[in-house]
């Protein structure tokens, strides 16, 4: 039998958070250090993700593309009087005037935009030079409200006003991933979602009534009996379901080489030799 056509298609901001969750403290330096892409080796975590799913079903898979989807765009900046009154009308700030709130507003968004832009045009373009047979795909739009507080203060000892926007997240990228499933669907065999996104079950089911297998692939907290999955709202739906676990994805796939502090890395490490600790012993 020839090895199955497997493609992988990552919901990008979904798998963000997942990265997201594993996160670190050293002192108040680094009250809560993140993962995120650019802290692993995407060619072995992919040549991982096969691996997992050739043990579990007994079938050769061969690893033809993966599609990392991404959204294309972030809501454009506009100023806003109407919006920047409703604040100052709603919340209980002191002191508040139409010129900071708008000047928060437009600092908030300007940050957001350049974490956006330079995470395609670094990080991502990086990822897409160094991994084989990954490419980006960059559909839909990263919503934001800049003049929707997510958390709004004014600082006693400064006098500083302290701003948050909200984040709305990636809007359309779950539909552009769900067309390009379809789309592809006579160039493989076995489709592999890293998503937990439960809007992704209608196209579940319809590659499934064409007669393909659907995979899911996740990373999870914990090890052992104390695994804690995330993103696994597809369990039930999909034909096959595997991860890595926190001691798998942490001491096999982790970039060293990947910028980091020490400080960091040192606590990357205690983690690891906890979870060595746990699953030896329970």
């Amino acid at each position: 039998m020839n090895p199955l056509r497997t493609v992988i298609f990552v919901d990008g901001q979904n798998f963000r958070s997942n990265l997201r969750q594993f996160s670190f403290r050293s002192g108040d330096e680094y009250p809560s250090y993140q993962l995120e892409e650019r802290h692993f080796h995407w060619r072995d975590f992919f040549s991982g993700v096969i691996d997992k799913f050739n043990e579990a079903t007994h079938l050769d898979h061969r690893l033809v593309r993966v599609y990392w989807y991404h959204a294309a765009s972030i809501t454009p900046w506009s100023e806003s009087v109407r919006l920047a009154q409703y604040i100052i009308d709603n919340y209980d700030v002191p002191g508040l005037t139409l010129e900071e709130i708008t000047a928060a507003a437009k600092e908030w968004y300007d940050r957001e935009r350049q974490y956006f832009e330079n995470l395609r045009e670094r990080v991502f373009s990086n990822l897409q030079r160094d991994t084989d047979f990954l490419e980006f795909k960059y559909v839909g739009q990263y919503a934001i409200r800049p003049y929707q507080p997510y958390r709004i203060e004014r600082r006693y000892d400064t006098g500083e006003l302290y701003y948050l926007g909200t984040r709305l997240g990636e809007k359309g990228v779950d539909i552009g991933i769900a067309v390009d499933m379809i789309a592809k669907m006579p160039n493989y065999d076995v489709a592999v979602l890293i998503s937990g996104d439960a809007d992704f079950m209608p196209v579940v089911s319809y590659l499934k009534d064409n007669l393909r297998q659907v995979y899911q692939f996740s990373v999870a907290k914990d090890v052992a009996t104390r695994t804690q999955y995330l993103s696994a709202w597809l369990q039930r739906d999909v034909d096959c379901f595997q991860i890595f676990d926190e001691l798998e994805l942490l001491d096999t796939y982790l970039n060293r080489e990947a910028p980091m502090p020490p400080a960091i890395s040192q606590e990357v490490d205690a983690r690891i030799f906890e979870l060595k600790e746990a699953l030896e012993y329970g």
